[in-house]
């Protein structure tokens, strides 16, 4: 049997329509804002944003300047012994080291330092990648205290200050950009 040519078109039309609708869904799908993955050197599992959250700069330092800072938690999970973290970056001058001091709506957050690098965390590969060669990473025991005001908050501010009395740099981001943040602290079981 041999089709009519409005048949054959419309057939033409009914698969481009099917098409086309299949190539919508998988454009219009979120991506997920926490996910979890697996650290193939350690075998811990990590648990982090699908990318950190972007501070900006408020005031700018030239063409040379870089105007963001990033932050973001994550969660170690090595055989259910669960550990909270915070990443941090933030551009430094050549050769400086930076003091930073981490804001919530105002309030410093105290958070400890991690010692040792990666494996201290046991973990082998950075949970965030660093945005810049040029910027400087840290690592931070984060509090669920710490991780609910970090969530919930107006305004977040990191300020550096390049150490024995050099310039000072602050970044800041607000509530409306913190979603993934809040995403992350409501997947967190208390610990």
């Amino acid at each position: 049997m041999r089709l009519s040519v409005p048949s054959r078109r419309s057939a033409f039309r009914g698969g481009l329509t099917a098409f086309v609708m299949v190539l919508t869904a998988c454009a219009s799908t979120p991506s997920q804002p926490v996910v979890d993955r697996l650290d193939p050197d350690t075998g811990s599992t990590l648990t982090v944003m699908d990318s950190p959250v972007e501070l900006l700069a408020e005031a700018t330092r030239g063409a040379a300047g870089d105007p963001f800072a990033y932050i973001a938690p994550f969660e170690t999970d090595q055989m259910g012994k669960r550990a909270l973290f915070l990443w941090m970056t933030a551009p430094a001058p050549e050769g400086a080291t930076l003091d930073t001091q981490l804001l919530c709506d105002g309030q410093p957050l105290v958070l400890q330092p991690v010692e040792g690098g990666l494996r201290h965390l046991g973990i082998a590969h950075a949970p965030y990648s660093a945005p810049a060669p040029w910027s400087e990473q840290w690592y931070f025991q984060l509090t669920q205290d710490a991780l609910k005001c970090l969530a919930g908050a107006q305004t977040i501010a990191l300020e550096t200050h390049v150490a024995g009395g050099g310039e000072s740099q602050r970044f800041t981001v607000g509530s409306k950009n913190l979603a993934a943040l809040k995403a992350f602290s409501t997947r967190q079981s208390p610990q």
